[in-house]
């Protein structure tokens, strides 16, 4: 394979001082990678935290021809270097999604390249069969029935014939007949009378029991429906001093949570050129230079529009977060320092310690002359002023060579040196839970109160949205849960393959992200600054609440923070960490409200 196709080296680091970043290294007439503790490596390990590396630990040799792979070269190193968990005795071949890891329980890291020639394949995963459950068969049985014929009586009747009584004495016997007829006339008239009185008794008796039965049936359903109320409303009351379970809010809201890559970096209004931080090599090692400025101005970087040959990293960042549907046509509220970071302070890890100039002095030193160096984690006000430091508020650019500000003859005019940065996204990408496809975000409106942003994608389908509280009220002991994409949790990845205008197949690799989610309650309420007579009240951390949930981290940055109605309270922002003690902040959810109503109702 050749190099010439692959345009840089990826490199994702899982352990270590470096953990969870991701390097990005151009392949362009580079013969090799190093590794190690020396600055100068071009991935170089922080030297007191990384100490089980070596100075020179390892290197990647990248092929010269077609028939040449990457090759992991072990540098001679004191604890030596895995590949895949195997260690590596002189030199062995490399592959996409290859685990480098130097020395044992030290710094590990991912290796890929990008884009990935179609015969450049990562190692083969192994996959174990899963039999199947047999199917259990279930005999129908046919069930017969007999009717058996209604038995038929037959029931015959015979009319005895009257014969014709002798004639006799007419008036006695028809004085007889008479009295015989009435007597059966009485008698049937009794039998009716007998037979509707039953009947009444039976009609009216049969009345009242019907409507005994249906009063009973009607007490019994009143009685069912008293106790299904009692029941709904006991379950009710509990649900509602429990609230949504973190099951049901992810299950309910989990699509609407998004996955954001983002890269930025700053350039110069007036030229148009990225800027850089200069690096200077002092005593083997290589530091972050700084100008200290006349009067009461400070240090400041030793910015310039050079990278002296990719000597000088470049004002910018490069990384993942979190966000959330807010409406149906693809609004989505985020983090600033996730979809704006020039506008938030820059806090680069370049290392512990950086160079201090003079103003006009030269970068390079002789022999004898001794460095000024500067604690850039330090208390003091200089390296705590650097720490604050905004890229949209623009700086100082100066000579690549000597620290002598562009636009500045004698001395320093600061009206004039002072230059207008403009920070730009290089992109801005969003993906959805269980999807592989990213699409392009952008950013329509930064908070300028708070860590808040608003972004937007185009949907061809109206999207599912999470609801926000309309209540500002938090209260410490409030239940919360939390809802992102933390880079420490396991990830899922699918492998397809892609074939392109009767091209070769490509096989590709692609994350899909599946949301984590977090339970716990509010800790502490910090506020705004506020002005009380002569007396000026802040938090720390500004108006951010303190949660108990210490299990998510970076990437998890703009996430939405649940209530227990599942409204929508606050954004998860920063972490704090003193020690091994670590805590989560959160943004009020007002601050992204603001950002949804530009055009503010008439009071």
């Amino acid at each position: 394979m050749s190099a010439a196709s692959i345009d840089r080296i990826i490199i994702r680091h899982l352990s270590g001082s470096k953990a969870n970043q991701i390097e990005q290294i151009p392949v362009q007439d580079l013969q090799e990678v190093t590794i190690g503790r020396d600055p100068a490596s071009t991935i170089a390990f922080d030297a007191k935290r990384d100490d089980v590396v070596s100075r020179h630990h390892a290197a990647i040799r990248i092929p010269a021809n077609d028939d040449s792979a990457f090759r992991l070269v072990d540098l001679n190193s004191s604890n030596g270097t895995l590949l895949n968990g195997q260690p590596v005795k002189e030199d062995a071949e490399l592959l996409p999604e290859d685990t480098i890891e130097l020395g044992k329980n030290g710094p590990k890291f991912v290796f890929d390249v990008q884009p990935r020639p179609p015969a450049m394949s990562a190692r083969t995963r192994i996959i174990s069969a899963v039999d199947t459950t047999a199917t259990r068969v279930v005999n129908a049985v046919g069930a017969t029935g007999q009717l058996d014929g209604d038995k038929t009586g037959q029931v015959t009747a015979t009319t005895a014939s009257m014969a014709e009584p002798p004639k006799a004495g007419v008036g006695k016997e028809t004085v007889m007949r008479m009295l015989g007829e009435e007597r059966r006339s009485t008698s049937r008239v009794w039998a009716a009378s007998l037979a509707g009185v039953v009947a009444f008794v039976a009609l009216v008796g049969g009345a009242f029991y019907w409507r005994h039965l249906n009063e009973l049936g009607e007490i019994r359903e009143a009685q069912a429906r008293d106790n299904a109320r009692v029941a709904t409303e006991a379950s009710t009351n509990l649900s509602q001093q429990l609230g949504m379970s973190a099951q049901q809010i992810v299950s309910r809201y989990g699509d609407a949570v998004l996955k954001i890559y983002l890269q930025w970096r700053v350039f110069d209004q007036e030229t148009g050129k990225p800027i850089f931080h200069k690096t200077v090599v002092y005593d083997g090692r290589t530091y972050p230079a700084y100008v200290r400025l006349p009067g009461d101005l400070g240090v400041v970087r030793w910015l310039t529009l050079d990278d002296e040959n990719r000597s000088n990293p470049s004002i910018g960042e490069a990384g993942e977060g979190s966000g959330f549907v807010v409406s149906e046509q693809g609004f989505i509220l985020t983090n600033k320092h996730v979809a704006a970071g020039w506008m938030v302070p820059y806090d680069a890890s370049v290392g512990q310690y950086g160079i201090v100039f003079d103003l006009k002095q030269p970068a390079a030193f002789k022999k004898r002359d001794k460095a000024t160096m500067i604690n850039l984690e330090g208390a003091s006000d200089e390296a705590s002023r650097l720490r604050r430091w905004v890229p949209e508020a623009g700086g100082v650019v100066f000579h690549p060579n000597v620290a002598i500000p562009i636009g500045s003859i004698d001395g320093l005019d600061s009206s004039i040196a002072k230059r207008v940065f403009i920070g730009r996204n290089e992109y801005l990408e969003a993906r959805f839970a269980g999807s592989r496809l990213s699409i392009n975000a952008t950013l329509v409106r930064p908070s300028s109160d708070a860590d808040a942003a608003l972004i937007k994608i185009d949907s061809p389908q109206p999207l599912n949205k999470i609801d926000i509280s309309a209540n500002d009220e938090l209260r410490v002991g409030q239940k919360v849960i939390d809802l992102g994409y933390p880079a420490v949790s396991v990830e899922t990845y699918t492998q397809f393959t892609t074939r392109e205008a009767g091209g070769p197949s490509r096989v590709h690799d692609e994350l899909v992200p599946q949301p984590s989610v977090n339970e716990g309650i509010i800790s502490a309420l910090g506020s705004a600054s506020r002005r009380e007579g002569d007396q000026t009240t802040r938090s720390s951390g500004g108006d951010v609440f303190q949660m108990s949930i210490n299990t998510s981290g970076p990437g998890n940055s703009g996430g939405p923070v649940f209530n227990a109605e599942g409204k929508v309270i606050g954004l998860h922002t920063y972490g704090r960490k003193v020690g091994d003690a670590r805590v989560t902040l959160g943004v009020p959810i007002r601050y992204g409200r603001d950002l949804l109503q530009p055009q503010r109702a008439a009071q």
